[in-house]
């Protein structure tokens, strides 16, 4: 009876790889298949402590990266699980733009059991980077909010309101270096600051590029009395060492 049922579900609603669209088998634990499950490149060590920028090519252990010694960050440590690459790339591009949340679930499970997901849980308060308002209701969801009730379900520290967007930015992706930090000048800000004295907050978004919205939130929540903030992002752009 319960391969009856398996068949008909499949029948009824076919999985597919979220990369590669291959069908699946019933009832996949991953919709990813498993040639582009041994795509996906998690990033491990050797890497930069501060901002876990990975060392693909250069020899030896985990190092101060160039950038976080020339210029201290306002955040103590990002993460990333991993590499913004294809396949990847193609089904965040999917999640973030035309809202294929189907692979939130995939997101969740490749997550649960990595070391540097419980690394993080010892927070206060979970706070995703905030959408300004007219970028929320044209997208209809904020990806950085989804990521953080996935990796942390049924959390009562994933908070929203504490952090907001105070005006519309362009894409980072249009901006390079001192651009990026121009483009989000006051563009963020904090409610209620008395729930963050003291405090340690793990900041969530979907991928981190240069680190230019992560440095400015962890500036504007460090100011606003918390004691030191993490970031946590899905994926991090490759960078040549």
């Amino acid at each position: 009876m319960k391969r009856f049922f398996n068949a008909l579900l499949d029948l009824l609603l076919p999985s597919f790889c979220l990369a590669c669209e291959k069908p699946l088998g019933s009832a996949p634990d991953l919709l990813f298949c498993p040639d582009c499950q041994e795509k996906l490149h998690y990033i491990k060590s050797p890497l930069c402590p501060c901002c876990g920028r990975a060392y693909l090519v250069a020899p030896g252990g985990d190092h101060h990266c160039g950038t976080c010694l020339a210029k201290p960050r306002h955040f103590s440590q990002a993460r990333a699980l991993f590499l913004y690459e294809e396949p990847l790339k193609k089904v965040i591009h999917r999640f973030k733009y035309q809202g294929k949340t189907a692979c939130l679930p995939s997101f969740a499970r490749l997550a649960i059991n990595l070391p540097l997901l419980a690394e993080m849980r010892g927070v206060d308060w979970i706070v995703p980077v905030p959408l300004h308002p007219s970028r929320l209701r044209e997208r209809g969801f904020n990806q950085a909010l989804l990521l953080a009730r996935a990796f942390f379900p049924k959390d009562r520290r994933v908070t929203v309101g504490l952090l907001v967007r105070l005006r519309p930015t362009e894409p980072q992706t249009s901006f390079n270096g001192a651009a990026r930090r121009t483009n989000l000048k006051n563009a963020f800000a904090v409610i209620k600051p008395h729930r963050l004295a003291g405090k340690k907050i793990l900041l969530i978004d979907d991928v981190f590029t240069t680190g230019t919205t992560a440095n400015e939130c962890a500036r504007v929540l460090k100011k606003a009395g918390a004691d030191e903030v993490l970031v946590l992002t899905l994926a991090r752009v490759k960078e040549d060492y």
